[in-house]
């Protein structure tokens, strides 16, 4: 399984992974949440990301997690800017 270095891999990982996901995204009767998905940045994600990142790994003491932890991190991030995203 292949694995991703906290301290120099992740961030980018986990705010590519969020921008892909988020324009890959279409909800049907909502041209709203379409073209807010179609136009999500990937400063946008940067920013969560990066608010919620030195909380939660600042204090793991390992150099590496697996892409299976990282994608359950990655979709706790998205779930959080879903919730919000009319706002």
């Amino acid at each position: 399984m292949k694995t991703i270095k906290i301290k120099t891999e992740l961030k980018d990982w986990l705010i590519d992974n969020i921008t892909n996901t988020i324009h890959g995204l279409e909800a049907e009767n909502s041209d709203e949440f379409n073209n807010w998905a179609k136009a999500f940045k990937r400063e946008e994600a940067e920013f969560v990301v990066n608010m919620e990142f030195g909380n939660d790994w600042g204090y793991d003491t390992r150099d590496e997690i697996t892409e299976k932890e990282a994608i359950e991190y990655a979709q706790s991030i998205l779930k959080t800017i879903l919730d919000n995203w009319y706002r």
